[in-house]
């Protein structure tokens, strides 16, 4: 599925939520730094493309976020310590399984090589040079195990790091391409990596209190994939 077309399915997910729940429990929510256009905290909200599908899980499981910006490394650990309850926008993935609990399925993003030049199967091209954002799941889909790999603080780092020709493959997700990579002025060359589920993660104590399985519930309810909505399914 296309970014454009994946803007225009989010935009429904505002008509066909329904109304939240009267009871509303407050929640700490960390919102990964740096997402461009994807989402972002802004004016004690939160913004980008992916807002309505988060607002509409917080909307349903009735309880009350307050946000704080975080890069997801950090996050990560505020997770552990309980200083945070939600971490978002998150991938799910083995490592991450290991230290919190996935929310489930409440998109499923496509995850892409790009480069600035034509190359054969990167999954069977040996010696390429590849770079990542830190933290970012991306480097689970590079399959040498003696590659090179680059990681880099900021998601537009990645398109400098290929036109300076200090790498050969950026990894990211598809639907970022667009924004990392000048808004379509930069011609790339996109081959896919893989697909993964996307919501985010939760700390232990969303459990104490039924929140994680509240959460759960809602993010089944507002999955861009739950046939049950019209017009979204696959």
């Amino acid at each position: 599925m296309g970014y454009k077309g994946f803007r225009w399915r989010v935009f429904f997910v505002l008509l066909v939520s329904g109304a939240a729940v009267e009871a509303r429990e407050s929640i700490t929510v960390g919102v990964g730094t740096g997402m461009l256009n994807a989402i972002s905290y802004s004016d004690g909200d939160l913004a980008g493309d992916l807002a309505p599908l988060y607002k509409c899980v917080f909307d349903r499981s009735g309880v009350e976020p307050k946000y704080l910006e975080v890069p997801l490394k950090r996050g990560f650990k505020y997770l552990g310590s309980g200083e945070i309850d939600v971490l978002l926008p998150l991938a799910k993935s083995p490592v991450r399984d290991d230290i919190a609990l996935f929310g489930g399925a409440l998109f499923r993003a496509d995850y892409v090589y790009v480069s600035l030049r034509s190359l054969p199967e990167i999954n069977e091209t040996e010696g390429l040079r590849y770079a990542v954002p830190r933290s970012f799941v991306g480097s689970e889909f590079i399959r040498e195990d003696d590659a090179r790999v680059s990681e880099v603080s900021d998601w537009t780092q990645l398109a400098l790091l290929l036109e300076y020709g200090r790498i050969d493959v950026a990894v990211l997700p598809e639907l970022m391409v667009e924004n990392v990579f000048r808004n379509g002025e930069t011609e790339v060359y996109q081959q896919l990596a893989g697909k993964l589920p996307i919501s985010f993660y939760m700390s232990d104590s969303t459990q104490e209190a039924g929140v994680a399985d509240r959460l759960m519930a809602s993010v089944e309810q507002c999955s861009v994939d739950d046939p049950q909505n019209p017009g979204l399914a696959e």
